[in-house]
């Protein structure tokens, strides 16, 4: 599901994150701290919609990941294969549990306690935009 979300301030231009969280309140609460950072935000609630997304929109840049994501396997199977698939994206995978052992994410790939900060947000965006 897209949502509409504020530009980022001093640009036309909103850069595009993912938010995959399958539980609706933090789902929510993710995308707003998004759309709140800058970025223009579209939702999925599964594995299966969030690969879909990634299909259909070539333009975008961020990825946030819930690593606790039942049914996807081991624990950040959805997030290594997003990582793999599509290197040029930012992600960032997010758990209310523990960290991952050393090895267990790509490097490339940002892993953060939820809920997701608005400082994490608004780093993502400036990395992003520079």
């Amino acid at each position: 599901m897209d949502r509409p979300a504020s530009p980022a301030p001093h640009s036309d231009v909103r850069l595009l994150a993912l938010i995959m969280e399958s539980e609706t309140e933090a789902r929510i609460a993710t995308a707003d701290r998004l759309a709140e950072a800058g970025f223009e935000v579209l939702e999925a609630w599964s594995a299966q919609s969030a690969l879909l997304q990634i299909e259909r929109h070539p333009m975008l840049r961020l990825v946030v990941v819930d690593a606790d994501l039942s049914g996807s396997g081991t624990r950040f199977a959805l997030t290594c294969e997003i990582a793999r698939n599509r290197p040029d994206l930012a992600v960032v995978a997010l758990s209310a549990g523990p960290a991952p052992s050393e090895g267990e994410l790509p490097e490339e790939v940002r892993f953060a306690a939820k809920p997701l900060s608005p400082a994490l947000a608004r780093e993502a965006l400036a990395q992003l935009s520079a």
